[in-house]
């Protein structure tokens, strides 16, 4: 049985191709309601799959835990693009999967490129590392934030000018903790 899809809370806050891919990885989670949509090795692999990254070959248990283990590191950095956090663990992580994927510039008549030379699990996860490090080339990285809302954390591409935005949608979390600080506030008055 496939898992429902995750919710579009995203859509409008959609990061341009092809970080929007890192941004789905990071959204296959759901931590305030609990659901998870990367739970066994075969939907991760059809998951892998309809964004263009090579699944591996085989399908194994650990394969699972190791997307979820770069996908909670990739979760602190873009926390840290939040100002929440701090990102050194998680940088740790993710060059040590960039470092399995044999990620690696290769000369071709129209310049560099950036190519993932592993197979398997590491190959494909070294697919999503590969985005990540060519947004951070380009400067698109740094808009890619979590959701302020320690129960919610959801990535959003924050567009605005200043690159100001604080939450995955105003109206859910940054109306919550809006409202949950005036209600502090209100009740530390009156005490």
């Amino acid at each position: 049985m496939t898992p429902a899809k995750a919710p579009r809370y995203d859509v409008p806050r959609a990061a341009p191709q092809p970080l929007r891919i890192v941004q789905e990885f990071i959204n296959t989670t759901d931590r305030e309601h609990g659901r998870e949509w990367l739970g066994t090795p075969a939907v991760l692999a059809e998951w892998l799959a309809a964004r263009g990254i090579e699944p591996p070959a085989t399908n194994a248990d650990g394969d699972v835990e190791r997307a979820h283990e770069l996908r909670e590191a990739l979760r602190v950095l873009i926390r840290a693009n939040n100002g929440v956090g701090s990102e050194a663990e998680a940088l740790d992580v993710v060059n040590g999967f960039a470092e399995r994927a044999l990620l690696g510039l290769h000369a071709t008549p129209a310049g560099v490129e950036l190519v993932v030379g592993a197979d398997g699990i590491d190959g494909a996860l070294g697919g999503v590392v590969r985005v990540v490090f060519l947004a951070m080339l380009d400067g698109t990285w740094w808009r890619l934030k979590g959701c302020r809302n320690d129960h919610c954390t959801w990535a959003f591409y924050d567009a605005s000018k200043n690159r100001s935005a604080s939450w995955c949608s105003m109206q859910l979390c940054g109306n919550r903790l809006k409202t949950r600080s005036y209600r502090r506030r209100r009740s530390h008055d009156a005490g």
